[in-house]
């Protein structure tokens, strides 16, 4: 300390007693300009937060790979193929919608079915179709596949969209949508031993089966295989009821078949094709035979009796150059029509299974867009010379055909503004349904049969 600043007071105090002075002089000080509360401020900030433990992760259960049971050459167990029966949940009923179609599913005696007409008699009338109304917009995404009702009290479509929605139209009423698959619907049909069922076949590997009069939808069929090509989802791509059992094409190359009585089981399963199942269809008459197109290029007929999970020998093989879109047999099984993407339809006779069968009698060439996959040529039911298709012909047309490749009728209209992927044709009356990617129905009939 300088001793000329010290005073004669400072001078008597001891260290100690001058040292504490001094230091609460200069905390005054501090104090004044700021100082203290600046330190305080900063000592907090620095202050070390205490440290939050955090939960750590728990490790990933990897779950073992399931043993191949086809390249194995085991038999597969049963229900394998299932995640048990799973009930769709529906939005809340409209009453007056069922109730209507509860009535207007009623199956009547037909009268004057259109399909038995003679051919002259047949071809008139068809060429006295028209769109008597404008298209119907039903579902706010494309359309991919269609059921027609057989009852004439109303007219009753069935209609899969691209997002798995089912819409059911009634022209008596309105209409309604379920929810009934993740992926689009691939195809759909009214039972055949009970028109009052739907079945629903997805994308998404799941079979749906719905009660029209309940109103209730259920999923009876999974498929957890994979694709051995293209990709590894699995996914179904067709189905075809015949006497209580259903077959089901997969994008694996598998047909399974199961009892819609037990649909928790599958009672028989082939490997037909090495790439995916398009179509697949029971023999009209012969109900131990059953018809599939592949996309790799085969149509081949099998014999429900030798079928197994292993690949299997065909009855008989009809090759195409390019892959199918459908393959289908005539009202009485004496013939047989393909789609191939090499822009030709294929007539067959099939009248006698052996090799001159696999020779096409006519093949018919149509326009086909190179994108478009999905054009299908279906016989009119109860007839072995029409078949019907849509087209990708502008302006916008379907088309009927005969045997020997002729155009016996375009269904035409300036109020059909834009093509339809998917064609019906209802079961007895002169009604043909098509569907376009806008979720639009165009439908063509006599002028008095929607009145």
């Amino acid at each position: 300390m300088d001793e000329n600043n010290m005073s004669d007071e400072d001078e008597s105090l001891t260290y100690e007693q001058l040292r504490a002075k001094r230091i609460k002089k200069n905390e005054e000080m501090f104090d004044i300009l700021g100082v203290s509360q600046a330190a305080n401020t900063l000592a907090d900030c620095l202050k070390k937060k205490p440290l939050v433990k955090k939960n750590e992760p728990k490790p990933a259960v990897i779950e073992p790979v399931k043993r191949s049971m086809r390249i194995a050459h085991l038999p597969n167990p049963q229900g394998s193929y299932y995640s048990g029966r799973l009930s769709i949940s529906r939005r809340k009923k409209d009453s007056y919608f069922v109730e209507k179609l509860n009535d207007d599913v009623a199956i009547k005696e037909p009268v004057n079915d259109f399909h038995m007409l003679p051919s002259k008699k047949f071809v008139h009338v068809l060429k006295s179709l028209d769109m008597n109304i404008p298209p119907i917009k039903i579902s706010e995404f494309g359309i991919q596949s269609l059921a027609i009702h057989p009852s004439e009290t109303s007219l009753i479509i069935a209609a899969g969209d691209r997002k798995g929605n089912i819409t059911l139209y009634n022209r008596n009423s309105e209409m309604q949508m379920s929810m009934v698959h993740k992926a689009q619907v691939n195809c759909i049909s009214f039972c055949t031993w009970n028109p009052n069922k739907l079945f629903s076949t997805s994308h998404d590997g799941s079979v749906g089966y719905g009660d029209t009069v309940k109103h209730t939808f259920d999923i009876i069929y999974k498929s957890e295989r994979k694709c051995i090509s293209r990709s590894n989802i699995n996914h179904t791509t067709w189905h075809s009821d015949c006497e209580r059992n259903l077959f089901i094409g997969n994008g694996s190359g598998h047909v399974d078949m199961i009892d819609t009585r037990l649909p928790d089981k599958i009672i028989n399963s082939a490997w037909c094709h090495q790439r995916s199942v398009c179509t697949v269809q029971c023999h009209p008459l012969l109900r131990h035979y059953f018809l599939t197109s592949s996309e790799t290029g085969e149509v081949s007929l099998w014999d429900i009796r030798n079928m197994t999970d292993k690949h299997i020998n065909p009855v008989l093989r009809f090759k195409h150059p390019k892959e199918l879109t459908s393959s289908f047999f005539s009202a009485d099984g004496t013939k047989m029509v393909s789609t191939c993407i090499d822009n030709n339809i294929r007539i067959f006779n099939t009248e006698q299974f052996n090799l001159d069968a696999t020779k096409p009698t006519c093949i018919i060439p149509y326009f086909r867009q190179y994108y478009e996959h999905s054009l299908q040529a279906k016989w009119n039911s109860g007839r072995n010379d029409a078949f019907f298709i849509t087209s990708m012909l502008w302006p916008a047309r379907m088309q009927v055909y005969d045997c020997e490749g002729n155009v016996l009728h375009d269904l035409i209209s300036k109020n059909m503004k834009s093509r339809c992927i998917v064609m019906e044709v209802h079961p007895t009356q002169a009604i043909y349904v098509g569907g376009n990617t806008y979720g639009r129905l165009h439908i063509f009939s006599t002028k008095n049969q929607l009145i």
